[in-house]
C-alpha cells in the first residue's frame, strides 16, 4: 500500500488515509481479521480567509433539584466562561431544563449585549424538579440549527451538561442515541455530553456522544465544568476538517465489527459510514476494524476500500479510494505468515479499551462472571501477540488490575472513570478536567 497523500492544495487542509491489514491470507474455514485505518488532518500551509470557521453554540443546562448549590453555580460560571471565548462572528443558544425548557437565549451572534442578557437570565435560574433531558438536548440542537440556503460554513455543537437520569419524556439510551446520530448526520450538528457526579447514566451519554461525533466528559467535581467546557471550545477554534467520516465499500457477505468506539451506520448497499468527528490540525486517529470472512467457496479473496470524507470550504471533500485484498490461502501458508506487529500495536489496544468498557458496564449489572470472561479472554488474546511491544504489556497490566470488577459490582464513579478513559483513548480525545482533582 503506498503512503498516504495530501488531496488538497495549500491554501486548504491537508487529510490523509492509510489502510493497513494484519494478514493477507484467510484461511479456507474462513478467519477473523483486522485493518488499521489511520487517519490524520494537517492545517493548510498558506491559509485564506477567516482564522477559523465561526462556531454555532448551544449550551444545555440541566437545572433538576440535584444540580443545586456548587454544580448549578459553576456551570452558570462555565456557560459565562465559555461566552467570553466566542466572537461576534459565532453564534450561541443558552437551554435550560428540568421537567420543564425554558430557552434562555435564542441563537444569536455573541456579541457583548447578548452575552450581557446570558448573565442576567443565568442569574435568575435556579434547581428544580425532574430531568427532561432528550427533550432539553433536542431544544439546544434545534436553536442553532440552520437550513437557510447559502448559510455561512461553521462548526455547530450542542454541549450537554447533566447530574441525573432521563427520566422524563424519551429515555431509551439507543434511541436517544440514534436521534443524536441523525442531528449530525442531517442538521450537521454535533454533540458533546458532560455528566458529573455518581448518578447520571455513563450508558447514555457515552453512546449519545459517540453517535453526535462529539466528546463525553467525566466530570469529578464542579471544578471540572469549566475546564472541560472551555477545553473542547479551544479545541473547536482549532479545526481542520469537520464532520469527518469514514467509508468503507465491504461485500454484503462480510460482517463488520467496528472495535474502537465509533458509531458506524449503512451510508449505501455495499457501504458502510464510520463517524469521526471533527479533526484538529495535526491530529491523527486510529480506528481498528474486524472483518469475518466465510469459508471459501468459488472465489479466491475479497477487497475492502476506504476513504475519508469532510467538509471545509463550503463543500464536501475527499480522500482518493485506498484497497486492501485478502485472499484465501491454505493452512501452510497461513501458519507461516507473520502479523503486522504495528497493526496489531492498535488492534490490541483498542480491544483492550473495549474489555474495560464492557467489563465496567457488566460490573455494574451485577454481572460478575460476565465481566471475569470478558477481561480474562481479551487478555488472553492480546498476550499471544503482545511480544516485547510496551504499550501492550501496559494495557495487559491495565486489564489485570480492573480485575477487581469481578470481585464484586462496581462503584458507581469508579466505573464511570472507567468508561470515559476507555472511550477517551479508543476515540484519541483530550482529558481536559481539571489536573488538581
Amino acid at each position: 500500500m503506498d503512503e498516504s497523500r495530501p488531496v488538497r492544495d495549500e491554501s486548504e487542509s491537508q487529510v490523509t488515509l492509510r489502510l493497513r491489514q494484519e494478514r493477507h491470507f484467510i484461511r479456507a474455514s474462513g478467519s477473523r481479521l483486522h485493518i488499521d485505518v489511520e487517519l490524520r488532518a494537517e492545517p493548510p500551509v498558506h491559509p485564506s480567509g477567516p482564522e477559523r470557521l465561526p462556531v454555532a453554540l448551544a449550551l444545555v443546562v440541566d437545572r433538576s433539584g440535584s444540580m443545586a448549590g456548587d454544580k448549578l453555580g459553576m456551570a452558570k460560571r462555565a456557560v459565562l466562561g465559555v461566552l467570553e471565548l466566542l466572537k461576534e462572528r459565532d453564534q450561541v443558544a443558552v437551554v435550560v431544563y428540568d421537567d420543564c425548557i425554558d430557552v434562555l437565549q435564542p441563537a444569536a451572534p455573541a456579541t457583548a449585549q447578548v452575552k450581557a442578557t446570558i448573565r442576567q437570565a443565568l442569574e435568575k435560574v435556579d434547581a428544580r424538579a425532574t430531568t427532561a433531558l432528550h427533550q432539553g438536548w433536542l431544544t439546544g440542537c434545534h436553536a442553532i440549527a440552520s437550513d437557510a440556503p447559502g448559510a455561512v460554513e461553521r462548526l455547530a455543537r450542542c454541549f450537554l451538561l447533566t447530574d441525573g437520569l432521563a427520566n422524563v419524556g424519551e429515555t431509551d439510551p439507543e434511541r436517544i442515541a440514534a436521534d443524536a446520530a441523525g442531528i449530525r448526520e442531517h442538521a450537521r450538528i454535533s454533540t458533546s455530553t458532560f455528566g458529573i457526579g455518581a448518578d447520571y447514566d455513563e450508558g447514555l451519554l457515552g453512546p449519545m456522544a459517540v453517535a453526535g461525533g462529539g466528546q463525553f466528559h467525566h466530570l469529578r467535581s464542579e471544578r471540572d465544568i469549566l475546564s472541560t467546557f472551555t477545553g473542547e471550545l479551544g479545541d473547536m477554534l482549532a479545526v481542520a476538517a469537520a464532520q469527518v467520516r469514514l467509508e468503507l465499500d465491504i461485500p454484503p457477505e462480510l460482517s463488520v465489527d467496528v472495535v474502537s468506539d465509533y458509531w458506524m451506520g449503512q451510508a449505501a448497499p455495499g457501504r458502510i459510514s464510520i463517524a469521526v468527528g471533527d479533526l484538529l490540525g495535526g491530529e491523527q486517529r486510529h480506528i481498528v476494524v474486524r472483518f469475518a470472512f466465510p469459508p471459501q467457496a468459488d472465489r479466491g479473496g475479497w477487497p475492502v476500500r476506504g476513504r475519508l470524507v469532510w467538509s471545509a470550504g463550503g463543500a464536501e471533500h475527499s480522500t482518493g479510494w485506498e484497497e486492501v485484498h485478502f485472499a484465501y490461502a491454505d493452512d501452510a501458508a497461513c501458519d507461516a505468515e507473520v502479523r503486522d506487529a504495528s497493526v496489531m500495536h492498535w488492534v490490541g489496544l483498542h480491544h483492550a479499551e473495549r474489555a474495560k468498557r464492557q467489563a465496567a458496564e457488566l460490573s455494574r449489572k451485577g454481572d460478575l462472571a460476565g465481566t471475569r470472561r470478558t477481561l480474562h479472554s481479551v487478555a488472553r488474546h492480546i498476550a499471544q501477540y503482545a511480544g516485547d511491544d510496551a504499550d501492550l504489556r501496559a494495557a495487559l497490566s491495565s486489564l489485570q488490575e480492573l480485575r477487581c470488577l469481578a470481585d464484586r459490582p462496581a462503584d458507581a464513579l469508579f466505573a464511570k472513570e472507567v468508561r470515559y478513559q476507555s472511550q477517551r483513548r479508543s476515540r484519541g480525545q483530550r482529558d481536559y478536567r481539571d489536573p488538581g482533582d
